[in-house]
Protein backbone atom coordinates (compact mmCIF):
# COMPACT_ATOMS: atom_id res chain seq x y z
CA UNK A 1 0.00 0.00 0.00
CA UNK A 2 0.99 3.53 -0.59
CA UNK A 3 2.77 5.48 2.17
CA UNK A 4 1.60 9.19 2.34
CA UNK A 5 3.78 11.52 4.75
CA UNK A 6 2.07 15.16 5.20
CA UNK A 7 2.03 18.13 7.47
CA UNK A 8 -0.98 19.37 8.37
CA UNK A 9 -2.06 22.62 11.18
CA UNK A 10 -3.76 20.81 13.54
CA UNK A 11 -6.61 24.02 13.95
CA UNK A 12 -8.37 21.39 16.44
CA UNK A 13 -6.19 22.13 19.04
CA UNK A 14 -5.28 25.38 20.06
CA UNK A 15 -2.44 26.57 22.47
CA UNK A 16 -2.76 29.01 25.19
CA UNK A 17 -1.37 31.64 22.72
CA UNK A 18 -4.06 31.25 20.65
CA UNK A 19 -1.44 28.96 17.84
CA UNK A 20 -2.30 25.48 16.71
CA UNK A 21 0.80 22.93 16.47
CA UNK A 22 1.90 21.82 13.33
CA UNK A 23 1.70 17.73 12.75
CA UNK A 24 3.68 15.84 10.53
CA UNK A 25 0.53 13.44 9.11
CA UNK A 26 1.60 9.35 8.61
CA UNK A 27 -0.99 7.20 6.82
CA UNK A 28 -1.11 3.56 5.87
CA UNK A 29 -3.09 1.31 5.27
CA UNK A 30 -5.64 4.33 5.40
CA UNK A 31 -5.12 4.46 9.16
CA UNK A 32 -3.10 7.46 10.32
CA UNK A 33 -0.31 8.51 13.30
CA UNK A 34 0.35 12.17 14.14
CA UNK A 35 3.49 13.71 15.43
CA UNK A 36 3.96 17.04 16.94
CA UNK A 37 7.06 19.29 14.85
CA UNK A 38 7.31 20.98 18.14
CA UNK A 39 6.20 24.01 15.84
CA UNK A 40 2.75 26.02 16.50
CA UNK A 41 1.70 28.69 14.08
CA UNK A 42 -1.60 31.25 14.41
CA UNK A 43 -4.49 29.62 12.12
CA UNK A 44 -3.84 32.89 9.44
CA UNK A 45 -0.41 31.94 8.67
CA UNK A 46 -1.60 28.20 7.68
CA UNK A 47 -3.34 27.74 4.28
CA UNK A 48 -5.59 24.70 4.76
CA UNK A 49 -6.17 24.22 1.19
CA UNK A 50 -2.85 24.20 -0.11
CA UNK A 51 -1.48 22.46 3.06
CA UNK A 52 1.53 24.62 3.29
CA UNK A 53 2.32 27.91 4.95
CA UNK A 54 1.36 31.38 3.52
CA UNK A 55 3.73 33.82 2.31
CA UNK A 56 3.15 36.17 4.83
CA UNK A 57 4.23 33.79 7.96
CA UNK A 58 6.87 34.68 9.84
CA UNK A 59 10.40 32.63 9.76
CA UNK A 60 8.61 30.89 6.66
CA UNK A 61 12.24 29.87 5.29
CA UNK A 62 13.10 28.39 8.39
CA UNK A 63 9.76 26.28 9.14
CA UNK A 64 9.60 25.13 5.86
CA UNK A 65 13.34 24.27 6.21
CA UNK A 66 12.65 21.94 9.61
CA UNK A 67 9.36 20.61 7.92
CA UNK A 68 11.40 19.06 4.81
CA UNK A 69 13.80 17.99 6.76
CA UNK A 70 11.22 15.51 8.97
CA UNK A 71 9.62 14.72 5.78
CA UNK A 72 12.93 13.42 4.36
CA UNK A 73 13.66 11.60 7.74
CA UNK A 74 10.61 9.61 7.58
CA UNK A 75 10.86 9.54 3.55
CA UNK A 76 14.12 7.79 3.54
CA UNK A 77 13.21 4.97 6.11
CA UNK A 78 9.78 4.29 3.85
CA UNK A 79 12.56 4.01 0.91
CA UNK A 80 14.59 2.25 3.37
CA UNK A 81 11.76 -0.41 4.30
CA UNK A 82 10.57 -0.67 1.00
CA UNK A 83 14.01 -1.79 -0.62
CA UNK A 84 14.15 -4.41 2.32
CA UNK A 85 11.38 -5.47 1.68
CA UNK A 86 10.00 -5.79 5.00
CA UNK A 87 6.19 -5.01 6.32
CA UNK A 88 5.73 -2.00 8.57
CA UNK A 89 3.01 0.36 9.91
CA UNK A 90 2.47 4.09 10.57
CA UNK A 91 3.19 3.09 14.19
CA UNK A 92 6.41 0.86 13.62
CA UNK A 93 7.68 3.50 11.24
CA UNK A 94 7.13 6.13 14.18
CA UNK A 95 8.88 4.36 16.41
CA UNK A 96 12.01 3.26 13.94
CA UNK A 97 12.38 6.74 12.84
CA UNK A 98 12.28 8.14 16.70
CA UNK A 99 14.32 5.35 18.66
CA UNK A 100 16.85 4.09 16.15
CA UNK A 101 18.18 1.15 17.24
CA UNK A 102 21.88 1.03 18.13
CA UNK A 103 23.57 -2.36 17.67
CA UNK A 104 26.18 -3.27 20.36
CA UNK A 105 29.49 -5.71 20.43
CA UNK A 106 29.27 -8.45 22.95
CA UNK A 107 32.45 -6.46 24.51
CA UNK A 108 30.40 -3.01 24.93
CA UNK A 109 27.65 -5.79 26.28
CA UNK A 110 29.80 -7.09 29.12
CA UNK A 111 31.38 -3.53 30.13
CA UNK A 112 27.42 -1.83 30.37
CA UNK A 113 26.56 -4.87 32.34
CA UNK A 114 30.23 -4.75 34.65
CA UNK A 115 29.39 -1.15 34.97
CA UNK A 116 25.64 -1.71 36.29
CA UNK A 117 27.43 -4.35 38.98
CA UNK A 118 29.58 -1.88 39.78
CA UNK A 119 27.34 1.31 40.19
CA UNK A 120 24.92 -1.33 42.11
CA UNK A 121 27.97 -1.75 44.70
CA UNK A 122 28.25 -5.52 43.71
CA UNK A 123 31.66 -5.05 43.58
CA UNK A 124 32.51 -9.22 43.36
CA UNK A 125 30.31 -9.78 40.47
CA UNK A 126 31.51 -7.39 38.94
CA UNK A 127 35.31 -7.77 39.68
CA UNK A 128 34.35 -11.98 38.54
CA UNK A 129 33.01 -10.68 35.30
CA UNK A 130 36.21 -8.09 34.42
CA UNK A 131 38.64 -11.19 35.04
CA UNK A 132 36.65 -13.74 32.99
CA UNK A 133 35.76 -11.08 30.50
CA UNK A 134 38.47 -11.45 27.92
CA UNK A 135 37.84 -15.23 27.60
CA UNK A 136 33.82 -15.05 27.71
CA UNK A 137 33.24 -12.44 25.16
CA UNK A 138 35.94 -14.71 22.79
CA UNK A 139 33.83 -17.94 23.61
CA UNK A 140 30.66 -16.09 22.82
CA UNK A 141 31.76 -14.42 19.50
CA UNK A 142 33.00 -18.14 18.69
CA UNK A 143 29.63 -19.27 19.47
CA UNK A 144 27.86 -17.40 17.49
CA UNK A 145 30.33 -17.08 14.31
CA UNK A 146 29.57 -21.19 13.83
CA UNK A 147 26.16 -20.58 14.89
CA UNK A 148 25.91 -18.39 11.74
CA UNK A 149 27.48 -20.90 9.81
CA UNK A 150 25.36 -23.88 10.56
CA UNK A 151 22.24 -21.33 9.84
CA UNK A 152 23.28 -20.84 6.32
CA UNK A 153 24.27 -24.00 5.48
CA UNK A 154 20.47 -25.24 6.76
CA UNK A 155 19.10 -22.30 4.83
CA UNK A 156 21.38 -22.84 1.46
CA UNK A 157 21.05 -26.69 1.58
CA UNK A 158 17.13 -26.76 1.70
Amino acid sequence: MCTTISVVCYKSKVLKNNESPLMLRICKDRKMKYQSLGISILPKYWDFKANKLTSKCPNKEYIERLIAEKVKVYTDKVIEFKSQEKEFTATSLMEKVNKPVKRKTVQEVFNLYIQELESANRLRYADMYKDQNPVTVKLFQEFFFFSLIRFLIQKTGS
